[in-house]
C-alpha cells in the first residue's frame, strides 16, 4: 500500500542501506511482537511532585561519596521496589490460562546498550538499601554496555522500569516484558502549576506511565497502585533518613 498514491520507486533511486537485525535486535523484535500479540495491554499515566526527590537527591550529592552517586532514577527504582511489596498483583507473570503473584520483588532496568535494549535484573530490591539499589544498577547497566552482563543477571524480574527522562521524553508507552504483569515507564521532570488548597502551586511534575496485562490487572487495581507509588515517591524522604544521616 503507498499512501497519497505514491508510485514504486525504481532500485537505486533512494539513497540508503540495508541493516540486518543483529542476534539481540532480533531477539528484541520477537519478543516485543509477541508480547504486543499475545496481551492485553492498558496503559495510564500520572503526575507527581518531584520535589521532594529533588531535596533527597540535593543532600545526597552534598553528603559526597557514594552517596553523591545517587540519581533521581535511583530514588524512583528504590520507591517503586518499596511500593510494590504491596502489590503483588502488580508483581506478578502472567500465563496462558493463570497468573503468578510473588512476595519478593526483582526489578528489571531497562538499559540501553549499542547493541539493543537490555533489562538486567535488582534481585530483592524491596529489602535492599537506596545505597545498595543504585551501586547494582549504575553496576548492571556498566555490564550491559560493555557487553560482560551474566545471562542470570538477566533473568527472573517481575517487574520493570523503563525511564526515558533524561532524554526529555514526557510521557510514553512502555510494551510489557512478558511474563511480567506490568512495567512502568518514567518520563522527565517539567514546571506545572496545581491547584490546592493553598492556591495554585507551581511544582516540578514527573510523569510515569504504567503498562499493565488487562488479563490479570485491572484497571482500578492498576490506577491504586500507580496512585501509592506517587505517594511513596512524594514522601520519598521518610524512607531514606538511614541515608541521609
Amino acid at each position: 500500500f503507498l499512501a497519497g498514491g505514491a508510485k514504486p520507486v525504481e532500485d537505486g533511486a533512494l539513497d540508503g542501506r540495508t541493516v540486518p537485525f543483529s542476534k539481540i535486535r532480533g531477539i528484541i523484535a520477537r519478543n516485543m511482537t509477541a508480547s504486543l500479540q499475545n496481551s492485553a495491554q492498558l496503559t495510564m499515566s500520572a503526575v507527581f511532585n518531584a520535589s521532594w526527590l529533588q531535596r533527597v537527591r540535593a543532600k545526597l550529592k552534598e553528603a559526597g561519596g557514594e552517596k553523591q552517586r545517587v540519581t533521581i532514577g535511583d530514588l524512583i527504582a528504590y520507591g517503586t521496589a518499596k511500593t510494590l511489596s504491596s502489590f503483588p498483583s502488580i508483581n506478578a507473570w502472567v500465563g496462558e490460562d493463570s497468573y503468578t503473584e510473588f512476595d519478593t520483588v526483582n526489578l528489571g532496568i531497562a538499559v540501553d546498550t549499542p547493541r539493543g535494549l537490555m533489562v538486567p535484573t535488582v534481585f530483592n530490591a524491596a529489602k535492599r538499601s537506596l545505597l545498595e539499589i543504585s551501586t547494582e544498577i549504575r553496576d548492571l547497566a556498566a555490564a550491559c554496555r560493555e557487553g560482560g552482563i551474566s545471562p542470570e543477571k538477566l533473568k527472573s524480574g517481575t517487574f520493570t522500569i523503563s525511564n526515558l527522562g533524561a532524554l526529555g521524553i514526557r510521557t510514553f508507552t512502555p510494551i510489557l516484558n512478558p511474563p511480567q504483569a506490568a512495567i512502568l515507564g518514567v518520563g522527565c521532570i517539567e514546571y506545572a502549576i496545581r491547584q490546592t488548597d493553598e492556591g495554585m502551586l507551581y511544582y516540578p511534575a514527573c510523569h510515569l506511565s504504567l503498562t499493565v496485562d488487562h488479563r490479570a490487572v485491572d484497571g482500578a487495581p492498576a490506577a491504586r497502585f500507580l496512585k501509592a507509588l506517587c505517594e511513596t515517591l512524594e514522601g520519598i524522604e521518610g524512607y531514606v533518613q538511614e541515608e541521609l544521616s
